[in-house]
């Protein structure tokens, strides 16, 4: 899969481990978009064929609606939450068993919104 990771995501940590399962992998800091609005890392997305992923869930479920609404197309954005829960929250092997889970049970990934913490 092409990932990005937006601002929030970006992690030396995750990108290797996903590089690791197999993945390539743009960070917001590799693609030169660190800092810029959460628009810009989907319209980066999007234009490069990326599946976004973030730590930002509520602003980029939004942005995708409102990107439908638009009639604008893209690769994809995963989401994942946080509660900032010792041992709740999802670590980078925990990111990449999710999009692996995700991967193999088949359903669309471009154009939609997917939970990763549903695919734990």
């Amino acid at each position: 899969m092409e990932i990005y990771l937006d601002d929030c995501a970006d992690s030396d940590r995750l990108a290797q481990f996903l590089t690791n399962a197999g993945h390539h992998v743009q960070t917001s800091r590799s693609a030169g978009t660190s800092g810029r609005q959460d628009r810009e890392h989907l319209a980066y997305a999007a234009q490069h064929g990326l599946t976004l992923v973030t730590r930002n869930p509520k602003d980029f479920r939004n942005l995708h609606d409102d990107w439908q609404a638009r009639g604008h197309t893209h690769s994809g954005s995963l989401l994942i939450y946080q509660d900032n829960i010792k041992g709740k929250d999802m670590g980078a092997s925990d990111v990449v068993r999710a999009i692996g889970r995700l991967l193999a049970s088949g359903v669309p990934i471009a154009n939609e919104v997917h939970t990763l913490n549903q695919w734990r």
